[in-house]
């Protein structure tokens, strides 16, 4: 599910930039390596901003004074200790931000929730690696596994010590994930390597059908880690199976098991899903595509992980069609308009599924490579955030053809796409061969 009004691998990153060089969150001292800004990685990668939050491994309730003392903060990088969580779903309860200065800071915790430190880099910096000392008084720990650091027995203990803290909290090179204590004792997670194994391959495949393979300072992954949240707050009836939004992806208590457990992420096509909504680039996504191209990598990442093409499965219902045979009584309609919203008198041909069709036939006839070339395309070439529905199209449209070498009006037309005049004049003046595929 993607959130409108919040919204919107290949390469090796070095432990120092994926992971703080030093924690130890029973004695509150620690070393953070910066990282880039969320909305300057978000220009770069004309996508969703990631997280840039570290945890600290400590939790605050409201009343307690904490003491942080820093040492070595750059004049040129900025530093805050974030507590609490962004506005989840139901409520719109905000963290609680401190900025740090060099010295000693003094802050009374407003809100109960674990502990984050922003390390931010000037903008333009994303390789920075400059190194921030930071010390702890008040507060407590709560138990946070590191992968590749913390051990099995010193999980065990930790668990076992830091009993009453009222959240867990796991993190890996690109993802992290926080969850109540209660969560996790009705829905265990007994062997984290493995987890974060499965989680860091599908990212890696999201990236990779991204274009995002080093080969030039935009087409780099970006050291930010997704955040993956158990919203606590959520009612039981919540209308959602997750959703993305700012900084994090939102996960109901009764479906963490789809990530944590690495049997079920190998299948959880809602997964790949919300980690698809983070991969979008505006400059493509029109309101009718919102929760369309996002399964492009959940079709990526399924073919990769062995499974049967979604849309070739047989359906629930009586006749057994698969979605692109059920994408022909699309094709029957005496008129087409794939760009109509969800409130169009045509609204009963918005199902996403049937709408990945043809982005699953350009698949077929052009391979993946034909995504991978499209993002980078437009990493290096992005419209502006206030381009509508129509310049996005008629743009998109452009692209296809100049990637392909192919006029691909004809098959744009079948399924119901009106370009521009302007647009129209351009692809004329390319000299193409029309094709339908």
């Amino acid at each position: 599910m993607w959130v409108k009004l919040l919204f919107v691998a290949t390469l090796a990153l070095s432990v120092a930039a994926a992971h703080a060089s030093h924690i130890d969150n029973e004695a509150g001292s620690y070393a953070f390596t910066s990282l880039p800004k969320p909305d300057a990685e978000a220009q770069r990668t004309n996508s969703m901003p990631l997280s840039d939050q570290q945890p600290l491994g400590r939790y605050a309730r409201v009343g307690d004074v904490l003491d942080i003392m820093v040492s070595g903060l750059p004049a040129d990088h900025e530093a805050s200790i974030m507590l609490g969580f962004r506005s989840m779903w139901h409520s719109s309860l905000d963290q609680q931000e401190i900025p740090l200065h060099e010295g000693t800071n003094r802050f009374t915790a407003e809100q109960d929730g674990p502990l984050f430190i922003r390390f931010m880099a000037p903008e333009g910096e994303q390789n920075a690696t400059a190194e921030l000392a930071l010390s702890v008084s008040g507060g407590k720990p709560l138990p946070l596994y590191i992968d590749g650091q913390t051990t099995p027995s010193g999980w065990k203990a930790q668990l076992a010590d830091y009993a009453t803290a009222p959240f867990v909290q796991f993190v890996g090179h690109h993802a992290m994930i926080t969850m109540p204590t209660t969560v996790l004792r009705k829905y265990p997670v007994p062997n984290p390597p493995a987890t974060f194994e499965v989680i860091d391959k599908v990212l890696v495949l999201e990236d990779d059908l991204a274009g995002f393979d080093g080969s030039t300072p935009r087409d780099t992954r970006s050291p930010l880690r997704h955040h993956f949240v158990v919203d606590f707050r959520a009612s039981d009836d919540a209308p959602y199976y997750m959703y993305a939004t700012y900084e994090f992806i939102g996960l109901r208590p009764d479906n963490t098991e789809d990530l944590t457990n690495p049997f079920s992420l190998r299948q959880a096509w809602g997964i790949w899903h919300e980690l698809g909504h983070t991969q979008q680039q505006r400059s493509w996504t029109w309101d009718s595509v919102g929760e369309v191209t996002t399964n492009i990598f959940s079709l990526y990442v399924q073919e990769k992980m062995g499974m049967p093409n979604r849309l070739d499965v047989p359906g629930a219902g009586k006749d057994r069609r698969t979605i692109r045979e059920k994408a022909q009584d699309y094709f029957a309609q005496p008129s087409r308009d794939y760009l109509a919203g969800e409130d169009h008198e045509s609204n009963e041909w918005n199902d996403p599924f049937i709408r990945l069709v043809m982005f699953d036939e350009l698949r077929q006839a052009y391979g993946w490579d034909l995504y991978t070339e499209i993002f980078k395309y437009y990493r290096e070439h992005p419209l502006a955030d206030e381009a509508t529905t129509q310049e996005k199209a008629d743009k998109f449209a452009v692209v296809l053809c100049t990637l392909t070498s192919t006029d691909l009006r004809p098959f744009l037309t079948r399924w119901g796409f009106h370009l521009g005049p302007q647009t129209m004049r351009e692809i004329d003046d390319m000299h193409l061969t029309a094709r339908d595929i």
